[in-house]
């Protein structure tokens, strides 16, 4: 392996660590640590310099937030409340940054895709193990009477991991068919 090849390959480790730190994080208390989306945005524009070129990765990042912007906005206006978190469209726009515009986009597709199958796959779990009544025991509608707060059924979607897998997913795609920001060589 060329220094070149070696550089990827420690930025795509960086870019793998980052993103379980953050899937973690996104799990444990739903917080992206923002030290996690600048590290993945960090490694994919050194990525993109050392393949040749920064634009790809400046394009994706930008490409990516305008999306994910768009997306809150619209949310916003329909709901009152924005249907992604800023950590996730943090960290989504770090992403684009590895992948380049239209890989970026593939995904966050990819990313509400997988995460939309997960919550509703918790929520078919919810409501088929709900006792008689429509009631979980120990709950009503959803809160925790220990708490008062909403249950982990109804808190959201925890993105990251998604963003995660299919961060991972299409960079390893886009390096084998001559993406933009090969990680490896």
């Amino acid at each position: 392996m060329d220094g070149a090849g070696a550089a990827r390959a420690l930025l795509f480790a960086a870019l793998v660590a980052a993103l379980a730190a953050a899937s973690a994080s996104d799990l444990a208390r739903r917080v992206i640590p923002n030290a996690c989306s600048a590290t993945v945005a960090v490694t994919g524009a050194l990525a993109s310099a050392v393949a040749g070129g920064f634009g790809a990765s400046l394009a994706g990042a930008a490409t990516v937030l305008a999306v994910m912007l768009l997306a809150a906005a619209a949310s916003v206006r329909a709901r009152g409340e924005p249907g992604v978190g800023g950590g996730d469209v943090k960290l989504l726009a770090a992403l684009g940054a590895w992948a380049g515009p239209v890989g970026g986009l593939a995904v966050v597709a990819l990313s509400c895709a997988l995460g939309s199958a997960w919550w509703l796959a918790r929520r078919a779990a919810a409501r088929a193990s709900a006792a008689p009544g429509g009631v979980r025991a120990g709950a009503s509608r959803g809160v925790a009477p220990s708490r008062g707060e909403a249950s982990r059924e109804d808190a959201g979607i925890p993105l990251a991991p998604f963003a995660a897998v299919s961060g991972i997913g299409i960079v390893l795609v886009f390096s084998q068919v001559g993406g933009l920001n090969p990680p490896v060589a």
